[in-house]
């Protein structure tokens, strides 16, 4: 995958945003109603308690801007910026940060699996050559 130029990085960053935190919101989409451009980008989310907020992505990170979608009225100097979306939605949400270890249990278990599959595939190999 090519590497977006400086002037698409916000925006890129917010479409991949949107894709790995589906799993724990109940929506997430990136705002078609507030400015967008080369520095900042919003986007809509709401967790799984039901509470919605309007994100706010930029150089400087994440920040909550509004507690309704499509919504900026928070001055930059109240609001926290977050270094990643992670850490953002480990802040709003206890039902995300379940969820989230709930998906990388699971992914764990995945592997674990996978790699039993492979042993025991070896093992297969072996005694057929013996």
């Amino acid at each position: 995958m090519e590497e977006p130029s400086p002037d698409e990085a916000i925006a890129f960053e917010a479409e991949q945003v949107v894709k790995e935190l589906a799993f724990g919101v109940d929506s997430i989409e990136i705002s078609s109603c507030l400015p967008r451009n080369r520095d900042v980008t919003y986007f809509n989310l709401l967790t799984k308690e039901r509470e919605a907020y309007c994100v706010e992505l930029s150089t400087r990170g994440y920040r909550v801007v509004g507690k309704a979608f499509d919504i900026n009225e928070i001055s930059p100097e109240a609001s926290r910026y977050f270094e990643t979306a992670y850490a953002l939605m480990d802040c709003l949400s206890p039902v995300y940060r379940q969820s989230f270890g709930n998906a990388l249990a699971h992914k764990l278990e995945e592997v674990k699996r996978q790699q039993d599959k492979g042993t025991d595939s070896g093992k297969e190999v072996e005694t057929a050559m013996a």
